[in-house]
């Protein structure tokens, strides 16, 4: 397999490109230049400028700003197969987020302008976008919900739940390799990291959530559901 049919593979696994044909999936792959990121760097800088697309095409990312008094806000975690920058290239408008690398990552680069030429020409682009947009608008109502009606133990229950669910998995038992740290999770549900410690502490307890090396495994999330609810 030719590095750039490898690249193609790796394309029709993101959303806003499985519907193309070959043809029009070779003209996205025209535009791409391929860039690396080491841990801890910054990929996308809050308020900058650019207007860059970027396709994680291996590793994991992060998404975050930091308040004035220098606390960190997580927004989410970013794996491989998504994108990010889309909304410059919407409103041309800075930056919202920063975007770090958690791990060593590889990303492919579009420039703005040629992400927008791709918006015009293909359609199912388009509605891709527009699909991903709607769920993540869903995502941030439930979000700002979560955060208005809830204790910061319901909130990283419900965020513990949501990333476990993301999983590839058949059965109860599932297996969240390398998580959050706590500070990452507080960051995430906005409390402090002792929250979250004396949290997965009771969990642990409960005998539905236990350590595995650097995993964390939930043994039945029906078991976590159902706690969640009684919580």
């Amino acid at each position: 397999m030719t590095a750039d049919n490898n690249l193609e593979d790796k394309l029709r696994l993101f959303s806003i490109f499985e519907d193309l044909s070959d043809e029009d999936l070779q003209t996205v792959l025209n535009k791409i230049s391929i860039v690396r990121f080491e841990r801890g760097e910054t990929i996308i800088a809050h308020e900058a400028r650019d207007t860059d697309v970027f396709l994680l095409l291996e590793g994991q990312a992060l998404a975050n700003r930091y308040s004035l008094a220098g606390r960190e806000i997580s927004y989410r975690r970013l794996p491989a197969n998504s994108y990010v920058g889309e909304l410059a290239v919407f409103d041309g408008q800075p930056r919202s987020v920063n975007i770090v690398a958690l791990s060593e990552v590889v990303m492919g680069r579009i420039s703005g302008a040629a992400f927008r030429e791709l918006m015009l020409t293909l359609p199912s682009v388009t509605q891709a976008l527009l699909r991903d947009l709607s769920a993540r608008i869903r995502d941030l109502s439930d979000r700002i919900y979560e955060t208005t009606a809830s204790s910061v133990k319901m909130r990283f229950y419900t965020e513990l739940i949501r990333t476990a669910m993301e999983q590839d998995s058949e059965g109860d038992e599932i297996v969240l390799r390398n998580p959050p740290t706590h500070a990452e999770w507080a960051a995430t549900v906005g409390g402090q990291r002792e929250t979250i410690t004396r949290a997965i502490s009771e969990l642990t307890g409960l005998g539905l959530l236990r350590k595995q090396g650097r995993n964390l495994v939930i043994p039945n999330i029906h078991g976590l559901m159902d706690q969640c609810e009684d919580v």
